[in-house]
């Protein structure tokens, strides 16, 4: 069966591409199509499930500012117009679908269709151009960014949309790497190999959910990091993680922690130092860390020595988590 992305792609070739042909092939070239941003089907992830709500073959279309509103409204309409439901009857084998969703939200209007480069960029990163400062990749969380590079890009003959794609595909400067991966493993430390035990002892069970919770945020933003990945919002962590290549095996310790019960805090412990142990092993292997200490602080702040940029690593190791 067909995910959403490789609906969404067919559906533009068999449609949307003779539709822009057609109607606008003077600005044709300087339109781009494909499938990228927010909902499973960006990330490749949608499944039967997904298709509850909000499913309905579809695109995206991205020009230049002024031109959209030179021929943006025209364009909208030309879009709206395409037969969704007779694609789906021609393909409803590969598809898997009857029809449409019934239940849509309206949020899925915002999600496809025309917009421009700027406005796409703008929505999930905060900028309308490709990032220039360190403060410019600093100022976005991973999972916005995520959204911004998912998908697939279909047809971009002015190549201005993939431009700015790229950059931001290109991940992190090194040394904005390291701080992010520093600041994320700095908390982790915090967070789960100090204060949780204290929690424990103290008998705030509340705070010690909390030490867990946000243990495995920040050790899951700095996996996503050290696989050169944005992470995405909270739903698909761990179905992405099934894809890294750096500390997959961490994933299913991680998995067991988000489990268990404060009633096995003794054994909560020991899987929180496994787990920053597996983390500790990969530093040292790359060269930002000696491995001296057991504790992820101690090694996030041995990851600030590696950094070159004078300014970045003065900065405090807490600066730039996700």
């Amino acid at each position: 069966m067909w995910n959403g992305l490789k609906i969404s792609e067919v559906y533009f070739e068999e449609y949307g591409l003779p539709m822009l042909e057609k109607d606008f092939a003077e600005y044709k070239d300087q339109i781009a199509a494909g499938l990228a941003g927010q909902t499973s089907e960006c990330f490749g992830y949608d499944d039967y499930i997904s298709r509850d709500h909000d499913y309905a073959p579809g695109f995206c279309l991205w020009l230049p500012e002024e031109l959209k509103k030179k021929i943006g409204n025209d364009l909208q309409k030309a879009y709206d117009s395409l037969p969704a439901e007779g694609f789906i009857l021609r393909h409803r084998m590969d598809i898997g679908m009857a029809e449409p969703s019934r239940i849509m939200t309206g949020a899925r209007s915002k999600r496809i269709g025309v917009h421009s480069i700027e406005e796409f960029y703008y929505e999930h990163t905060g900028m309308t151009a490709a990032p220039v400062s360190t403060q410019d990749w600093l100022a976005t969380p991973q999972m916005y960014l995520a959204e911004a590079v998912n998908g697939k890009v279909f047809r971009d003959v002015s190549g201005e949309f993939s431009a700015i794609r790229k950059v931001w595909e290109g991940f992190y400067p090194e040394d904005v790497l390291k701080k992010k991966v520093a600041a994320d493993l700095a908390m982790a430390g915090k967070t789960g190999q100090f204060n949780y035990d204290r929690s424990i002892k103290r008998g705030d069970v509340g705070a010690a959910y909390y030490c867990v919770t946000e243990f495995i945020y920040k050790i899951s933003a700095a996996l996503f990091l050290l696989n050169g990945r944005y992470m995405p919002y909270y739903k698909w962590r761990f179905r992405a993680m099934e894809e890294f290549t750096t500390l997959k095996s961490v994933r299913l310790p991680l998995m067991r922690l988000s489990q268990m019960s404060e009633e096995e805090s003794s054994a909560k412990v020991d899987l929180i130092e496994e787990i920053s142990g597996m983390v500790i092993k990969e530093l040292v292997a790359r060269g930002w860390s000696s491995g001296y200490s057991d504790y992820l602080l101690d090694n996030a702040k041995l990851v600030m020595k590696t950094i070159k940029d004078t300014e970045i690593a003065s900065w405090n190791v807490f600066v730039g988590e996700d």
